[in-house]
């Protein structure tokens, strides 16, 4: 083997060898709605990354997003944990966190609030939202 042939299949195997980063251990299902603080807390710590949309029982606008929060989920859910909490039940919890309105997706990394959009988005805006959160994780 020559130099140049040497040089391409060192490449080559180093290329095929990487591996895409471990974000998510424990895996929910996306939209799968959460009823106790360890649950909670379990959703966040699993993951390096999170999302945790606060809805209303009553809400027509988190009803409307119920469909897109999934589906991006779906599509993310081997980097990121996509669940949702009642403002009822986490009313404590949305208050710390700034919560005014439902719905409201807040992105935690590793435990830590870091981001969060309030209100209706479009499956183009809520996966543009997701993907600069699983960037600035060092996710995706």
């Amino acid at each position: 083997m020559d130099d140049v042939e040497r040089l391409l299949w060192k490449k080559a195997v180093e290329l095929t060898s990487r591996k895409t980063p471990q974000c998510c251990n424990v895996s929910y299902a996306p939209g799968q709605v959460l009823y106790g603080v360890d649950q909670l807390r379990n959703a966040v710590a699993s993951c390096k990354t999170a999302f945790v949309m606060f809805f209303g029982k009553m809400c027509p606008y988190c009803q409307m997003f119920d469909p897109i929060f999934r589906q991006v989920g779906e599509r993310y859910r081997a980097y990121a944990n996509f669940v949702k909490a009642d403002v009822e039940v986490f009313f404590d919890l949305a208050a710390r966190l700034g919560v005014m309105g439902t719905p409201t997706t807040v992105a935690f990394v590793e435990g830590r609030p870091l981001d969060a959009v309030s209100g209706f988005l479009t499956a183009p805006q809520f996966k543009a939202f997701v993907e600069s959160v699983l960037s600035r994780a060092g996710c995706r």
